[in-house]
């Protein structure tokens, strides 16, 4: 008898991260992914079919893809119905009569678990000898329902015998494991609550099994997220097997004590007919299954929710050998790297007269100092500001602590006073993180990981991403986008107000694709990026003299090439505007000079 109430843009190739340096945490993917064995990269998926909101892997997909999976509870589904044939008749106990019909399971106070076997009698004379054989009693014999009739199921010779019930089901200590991955579908209910005008629920799992009760934690939610395990050690089977899970939503105190519970629904499985189920007992992966989740109580057989989980039957013995898996998808974090390759900047604002000396400053805000490219100085307002400058940062998803927002500003540089921002704006990366995190969870080999790559789609550009790509010096492809930037003091408009158009790529990794694939910072490799072709920079004369000798001529020429027309017949006050560029000229090379010095 046993006790149970119902009552309680990816890619892959070269382009990683730079070497593991003094002070770097170094991670071992196989630890990050305890909840995926070795030989699940080996095998091949079991479940074709990506069942995923999508249709694409997702982090929970990924860590439960080996666990078939099915939209009702197993015992009632074509495949496992007949194999799940009841291995006991169940009888349930009442105390007294059945007050309500329609909700006598709610009062059912346990089961009673048997196996009735009726024999027939053979036919026996007057004198109670049997007709077959005058000389012997009568004797009974087994009748199923494949015989076609009795005279046939006599030939048979089936006697009667008494059964060994502990050959038939032998007694076994063993460890129940419950998955509960999540409730959905849950009618609002329980404690009617309100936090910033939205209703609030605190739920959480009971689980009982005989005498024993385990909880799990509290749910802030009304369709929450558990990924929790129910551990029974030391069950005995047969023996008390109605495991009975039960969703609760709670009253909690400021110190944290749960003061009072509400019943939402429970669902009820018989551990023995999966036990005594050996084609059950011999998945490697038990399936998952979605259970309703149901209030006798209140409303006879209407659910008020469905609980996903899966369900693992370990003998005592081999309890040590076959570890319980780690679910906690949502408490999993990845190493990843960050790396954004700063190409060019095109209708840069002027800050210098019709020019600004240009550099572009990134901040991956939470994640240390913004880091800067160099200075491309001279950038007029139609040319190109040339850069080909990568920068990187490391961290983790998901991270409580990050929103994973890139501050990216354009600055003009200036030696002597403050230096000017032209242009800034915030990008925000988040879905770039998730993406990479749900396409590499449960991967351990780099060769099988995924780049991720900002497209242009991504920002709202209907422009095909394999159309605009750049390459490095090893001809590796860089989806890149163009991200135009505004100023607080000329507008938010970015078509109207755009102070800048920034050409950037940006790429997501696991750390450990990153060390397999390393690339150098700035421009320098592995993965080197060409260098800028950017007309003559200012130079320091003494250890630079041909660069400073070309500078002053390019200058020069750009001076009079702006010259147009009657521009172009000098007098002898117009002559003065091109010594005072060369004054100029020398002046900045004399204070170059000077910094150098310094």
């Amino acid at each position: 008898a046993g006790g149970g109430g119902a009552g309680a843009g990816a890619g892959a190739g070269a382009g990683g991260g730079d070497e593991v340096g003094e002070g770097d945490e170094v991670l071992d993917v196989v630890d990050i992914y305890s909840a995926i064995r070795p030989e699940d990269d080996e095998e091949p998926d079991r479940q074709e079919v990506i069942d995923t909101p999508d249709g694409k892997p997702n982090a929970e997909w990924l860590v439960f893809r080996k666990h078939t999976k099915f939209t009702e509870p197993l015992e009632k589904t074509k495949e496992w119905t007949d194999l799940f044939e009841p291995s006991f008749e169940e009888v349930p106990l009442f105390q007294g009569r059945v007050r309500d019909y329609k909700r006598r399971n709610a009062e059912a106070v346990g089961v009673v678990k048997c196996r009735i076997k009726v024999f027939r009698k053979e036919n026996e004379t007057k004198a109670g000898k049997s007709e077959l054989n005058p000389e012997r009693d009568p004797e009974y014999f087994e009748v199923v329902s494949s015989d076609p009739s009795i005279p046939d199921a006599l030939e048979k010779c089936r006697p009667y015998k008494q059964y060994n019930i502990y050959e038939t089901f032998a007694e076994a200590t063993v460890e129940v494991r419950v998955y509960c991955l999540k409730a959905f579908q849950v009618t609002p209910g329980g404690f009617m609550r309100e936090e910033n005008g939205e209703g609030m629920w605190l739920q959480y799992l009971e689980a009982r099994l005989g005498d024993k009760k385990h909880e799990s934690d509290v749910v802030k939610s009304l369709n929450p997220n558990f990924f929790h395990v129910f551990q029974f050690a030391d069950c005995v089977i047969p023996g008390p097997s109605q495991l009975v899970i039960t969703l609760l939503d709670a009253s909690i105190a400021p110190q944290g004590m749960i003061l009072s519970t509400k019943k939402i629904g429970t669902t009820t499985i018989d551990l023995e007919d999966r036990w005594f189920c050996q084609e059950w007992r011999d998945e490697k992966y038990k399936p998952r299954e979605v259970r309703d989740l149901i209030n006798e109580e209140e409303l006879p057989g209407v659910s008020q929710g469905k609980l996903s989980l899966f369900l693992d039957i370990v003998d005592e013995t081999k309890a040590a050998e076959q570890p319980v898996e780690d679910i906690k998808v949502l408490g999993k974090t990845l190493p990843m790297e960050l790396r954004v390759i700063i190409w060019n900047t095109l209708d840069t604002a002027p800050k210098d007269s019709y020019t600004s000396d240009v550099y572009i400053s990134c901040e991956l805000l939470g994640v240390g100092q913004p880091k800067m490219t160099d200075t491309h100085y001279g950038v007029k307002v139609k040319a190109y500001g040339m850069f080909n400058y990568r920068l990187k940062w490391k961290c983790k998803f998901p991270e409580m602590n990050l929103e994973y927002l890139m501050r990216i500003s354009v600055w003009d540089e200036n030696a002597l006073t403050s230096h000017k921002s032209i242009a800034e704006g915030v990008l925000p990366l988040k879905k770039l993180f998730k993406d990479c995190f749900e396409r590499n969870q449960g991967k351990t080999s780099p060769d099988d990981m995924e780049f991720v790559f900002m497209t242009p789609r991504d920002m709202g550009q209907d422009t095909d991403a394999d159309k605009q790509v750049l390459v490095d010096e090893e001809n590796f492809k860089y989806p890149y986008i163009w991200y135009k930037m505004v100023h607080p003091n000329f507008g938010f408009n970015r078509e109207k107000n755009s102070q800048a158009k920034l050409q950037l790529s940006i790429q997501v990794m696991p750390r450990a694709k990153a060390r397999a694939n390393p690339a150098g910072r700035a421009r320098n490799g592995p993965s080197k990026l060409a260098e800028p072709g950017r007309p003559p920079q200012p130079a320091n004369p003494i250890l630079e003299s041909e660069k400073c000798k070309a500078y002053i001529v390019y200058s020069i020429k750009e001076f009079f090439g702006r010259c147009k027309g009657t521009c172009m017949v000098y007098t002898p006050s117009q002559l003065l505007l091109p010594l005072c560029a060369c004054s100029l000229l020398l002046l900045d090379s004399l204070l170059l000079l000077l910094l150098a010095v310094v």
